[in-house]
């Protein structure tokens, strides 16, 4: 019984701070190098189309949407994939036209609207220059999210070369070669919990509603570092409240306010044919995982028509391993790395259905779960401080604590009142 409610438990803090941001510019560079080499192998498999990767099919008509807006497309497929809902998107970020009436479901898609946005940016908003700037996006997301990660993993005494592991979460090399938002979802993600470690939930907010809009499920990193803010003790209860409320609210409201707009901009069906249900199907939790498993004795066609060889099945089992492990530590541990695993983990035993005999789709779906349970896997439950704490004076495991949560809460628009709390001297950080 421990096992199952030990996670309710006051959170956890890290043995040590974080390394600065200067500092993860190598892993930086590195994962901007992976993505690139991602970007690449999408170019590839398209015959290096600019417009390849976004596989546009010719059922809904968009090429020849983008074409009256002087884009001309490749294409693909009789129904094509995701990323083209994202090319048409940021060819009408406010969805002032009709584009957005021929997506498959066009509320859904147009739900997801940040890596649009950021493409019409890095574009300036010229139609034929989006589609370059959309591929920028994914390689990067990759060097962001391998920065930000160095960073959560050196607070467990981590080397910054395991900021790669963000690169390693197959969606993520999916998510780029496919044109898709997992590889930016997942990169403010990870950009919000290093910033929820250094006590700073406002900012962390602000990544999350970045993560949130990039793609909607990544509101549970929200909702797990609000978890992990809530149970911070010994900080007084309303200051805790505070915090979690800091870097949840952002996010809720930002895809609120969006759906509420989206209501009146876009049709609930699409101008040909009935709008398909593309969302992830959701069960009883592990009601789905049978068919997982037995899909993994039967990777390949036509079984699973876009199996990748033999490989597919392992990178499947590899992932629903490493969330089966993520779970676990997030029964037994209260660090934010494993609040995340547990919330996250929750919600992969949701999902199932056709996704089981998808390969691409599941690993997209997927990523989120598995760099959550990477994050606990991999932060391992330590004291050792970092290699550039070494020599400096250390706390006892229960000052640790209690000087953690009070500097926590005595920063920025959530300290705590008291003199004891306001002229404590804040712990040594690494630089």
């Amino acid at each position: 019984m421990q096992a199952l409610v030990g996670w309710f438990g006051a959170s956890t803090p890290p043995p040590a701070q974080q390394v600065s941001w200067r500092r993860v510019l190598l892993p930086a560079m590195a994962g901007l190098c992976i993505g690139l080499v991602f970007l690449v192998a999408g170019l590839e498999a398209s015959g290096f189309s600019s417009t390849g990767p976004f596989t546009v099919g010719a059922h809904w008509g968009l090429a020849e949407g983008l074409a009256e807006r002087g884009v001309e497309v490749t294409v693909a497929s009789e129904v094509g994939y995701d990323g083209q809902w994202f090319l048409a998107l940021a060819e009408d970020p406010l969805l002032r036209g009709d584009l957005a009436r021929r997506f498959d479901n066009p509320r859904y898609r147009a739900g997801r609207p940040l890596q649009s946005w950021l493409g019409w940016l890095l574009g300036a908003g010229r139609p034929v220059a989006i589609p370059l700037a959309l591929l920028a996006i994914g390689p990067l997301a990759v060097g962001l999210g391998c920065a930000a990660t160095a960073r959560i993993m050196s607070a467990s005494g981590r080397g910054r070369s395991w900021g790669l592991a963000f690169a390693l979460v197959p969606g993520v090399g999916v998510g780029v070669a496919l044109a898709t938002a997992e590889p930016l979802a997942l990169a403010l993600a990870a950009v919000g919990l290093s910033l929820a470690l250094d006590r700073r939930p406002g900012l962390a907010g602000l990544a999350f509603a970045g993560a949130a809009l990039a793609k909607e499920t990544y509101l549970a990193f929200a909702v797990a570092a609000g978890l992990h803010l809530v149970l911070a003790r010994p900080a007084g209860l309303g200051a805790r409240l505070r915090a979690a409320v800091l870097a949840v609210a952002p996010a809720v409201a930002a895809l609120a306010g969006w759906w509420v707009y989206l209501l009146g901009q876009v049709p609930a069906l699409p101008d040909r044919g009935v709008a398909l249900n593309v969302t992830a199907p959701l069960g009883l939790p592990l009601a789905g995982w049978p068919r997982w498993l037995w899909a993994l004795g039967h990777y390949s066609p036509p079984t699973v028509l876009d199996a990748p060889g033999p490989a597919g099945a392992a990178f499947v089992a590899a992932s629903l391993a490493l969330i089966a492990a993520g779970i676990v530590l997030g029964l037994r541990r209260r660090s934010l790395p494993a609040r995340c695993a547990l919330v996250l983990g929750g919600y992969a035993t949701l999902v199932g259905g056709l996704l089981a005999t998808q390969f691409y789709s599941a690993m997209r779906v997927l990523a989120p779960c598995v760099f959550a349970a990477l994050l606990a896997v991999a932060t391992k439950a330590t004291t050792r401080p970092h290699p550039a704490e070494r020599g400096r004076p250390t706390r006892q495991p229960g000052e640790e604590l209690a000087a953690h949560e009070a500097e926590s809460f005595s920063t920025a628009t959530i300290s705590t009142s008291g003199p004891s709390s306001r002229n404590r001297s804040p712990a040594p950080r690494n630089q």
